[in-house]
């Protein structure tokens, strides 16, 4: 043969371990197989060369198949395959993670819809009972505003039936009073106003002292002294009494307004004597006295009882006879006027 065949050694790596840059290589050496195998075909015409060199090219080529098929790219899909698992894992838990989360945000919407629906359905009578209370508290209040307008009312209607009890109480006293008077001394208790005609009407005669329900009449120093009878029968044409004492404050009020004359022995009579019953102390009026009360003094030699201004202003009684001559104390009750 005028020239000689040539071949070329094909080294073949394993794929497993094979680096894009041993591929690469490899790459290369083939190509530099197929150029050589080209050169080769064109400065061979002859048929019998050409067969050959086809020969030898269909080996190169069989082999260079069979280094394609054991092509490194393969061992690369695979590593890459291998490192690609993890992240697969990792996306099929996320989207299993996001099912569920899907999941629940649907199942707590359904709920909370549900609850929100329940509670709606709850708060209805809730409602109506809110309403209810407060229309009550409403009424309340305009009931209690009613109930302190009547209170108010009832205490004012209570303070004018007082008042108008006062008045009738007055009116019957006084009329019992001037029952009393065939001739009622109008101008003794009402006096006529100078130059007007108008009459002013007082609780007592002129120079009668009040004192609470009662006037009292304390004869002045110029009058005549009288018996215990005497006196008794002048108080009767004023008509009135001798006075009778009936607490220490009224004792006090006489004894202040009671004077001390003569001697120790005088004073003024009073509506106290045993006449009727001796030992047994009555007043003009009926009622009883004993010794152990009163404001007596130790002294008790008669059946007629005077207070003497001398002595101690609580203990000032003394019983004389009922002949001896003082002055005396009437007492009358007294007209109530209306304010």
């Amino acid at each position: 043969m005028a020239e000689e065949l040539h071949y070329s050694t094909v080294v073949f790596k394993n794929p497993i371990v094979s680096s894009p840059k041993e591929k690469k290589e490899e790459e290369t050496a083939y190509a530099e197989v197929k150029a050589k195998g080209s050169a080769v075909t064109q400065r061979n015409p002859s048929t019998a060369e050409k067969k050959e060199e086809e020969t030898a090219y269909a080996e190169v080529k069989a082999k260079g198949s069979a280094v394609t098929q054991r092509n490194p790219s393969t061992a690369v899909d695979k590593k890459s395959a291998l490192h690609s698992q993890p992240f697969r894992r990792a996306a099929v838990c996320l989207g299993l993670l996001c099912s569920l989360l899907v999941s629940a945000i649907i199942g707590l919407c359904v709920y909370f819809s549900s609850a929100l629906s329940e509670h709606n359905t709850k708060s209805g009578p809730d409602q109506d009972l809110m309403n209810l209370n407060r229309n009550l508290s409403t009424a309340n209040h305009i009931l209690q505003s009613d109930y302190s307008n009547v209170s108010n009312a009832n205490r004012r209607l209570a303070a004018e039936k007082e008042e108008v009890s006062r008045e009738r109480d007055r009116l019957n006293w006084n009329l019992q009073f001037v029952f009393q008077f065939d001739d009622f001394p109008v101008k003794k208790y009402c006096s006529q106003k100078d130059g007007t005609g108008e009459r002013t009407c007082n609780s007592c005669q002129d120079g009668w002292i009040l004192f609470q329900s009662s006037c009292y009449w304390i004869l002045h120093p110029d009058a005549p002294w009288k018996t215990w009878i005497q006196s008794q029968q002048c108080c009767k044409q004023e008509n009135s009494d001798l006075a009778v004492i009936g607490s220490q404050e009224e004792q006090e009020f006489i004894h202040n307004h009671t004077k001390e004359y003569y001697d120790g022995y005088h004073g003024y009579w009073i509506g106290l004597t045993d006449k009727a019953a001796v030992g047994k102390w009555l007043w003009v009026n009926g009622s009883h006295q004993n010794l152990t009360d009163g404001f007596w003094n130790s002294q008790t030699r008669g059946n007629c009882v005077l207070t003497v201004p001398k002595n101690a202003p609580l203990a000032n009684w003394n019983a004389e006879s009922c002949d001896m001559q003082n002055r005396w104390i009437c007492e009358s009750r007294a007209l109530i006027w209306s304010d």
